[in-house]
C-alpha cells in the first residue's frame, strides 16, 4: 500500500495547479455544465469511485484530496471519468471507432469452405535411365576425347 501512496503523492505534487478544494473542482468539472440533478448524480457516482482499493472504504482527508487532484490534473484520466459518468448516469452508449483498415485489407470473417472429399494425386515418378542409352552415351564421350585424324602436331 505504501508504493500506491507514494505514487499518488508524486502525481498530486505535479497536479496541484488548480485553486480551491480539488474534489469540489473535480465534481464541478465532471458535471460538465449539466443541470443540478445531474450534478448531484455525478457527486454520488464519484463518491463510489473515491474508495480505498484494498478496504473499499470511502477515502477521507489527504488520500481523498490526492486522488481528486490526480484525476483532475491528468487530461486522460479526467476525460475517462467524465465519459464514464455520462455513460453510467445518462446511459450514453460506449463509443466505438470505425476501422481505418481498408476493406480490401480486412480478413474475411467467414471461414473458408472445406472440400467434401480430399483430392489425392499420385506422386510423380522420376524418369528411368535405360541401360542401352547409357552405353551409347559412353561411346559418344570416348569418341569426343580422341583428336580428329587429320590434325597433325
Amino acid at each position: 500500500m505504501r508504493p500506491l501512496h507514494a505514487l499518488l503523492a508524486a502525481l498530486t505534487a505535479s497536479a496541484l495547479s488548480a485553486c480551491g478544494e480539488p474534489c469540489a473542482n473535480l465534481s464541478k468539472a465532471l458535471c460538465d455544465g449539466g443541470d443540478p440533478a445531474y450534478c448531484q448524480q455525478v457527486d454520488a457516482w464519484l463518491a463510489t469511485r473515491l474508495i480505498d482499493p484494498e478496504t473499499k472504504a470511502p477515502l477521507e482527508g489527504q488520500p481523498r484530496v490526492q486522488m481528486c487532484s490526480t484525476i483532475y490534473g491528468s487530461v486522460d484520466i479526467f476525460n475517462a471519468y467524465r465519459f464514464k459518468a455520462k455513460q453510467v448516469i445518462l446511459g450514453e452508449p460506449d463509443f466505438t471507432l470505425a476501422s481505418s483498415t481498408p476493406k480490401e485489407n480486412r480478413a474475411d470473417p467467414t471461414p473458408p469452405a472445406k472440400p467434401s472429399t480430399p483430392t489425392l494425386t499420385a506422386p510423380r515418378t522420376p524418369p528411368a535411365v535405360m541401360p542401352e542409352l547409357a552405353e551409347d552415351k559412353d561411346k559418344d564421350d570416348k569418341e569426343e576425347d580422341k583428336p580428329p585424324a587429320n590434325m597433325s602436331d
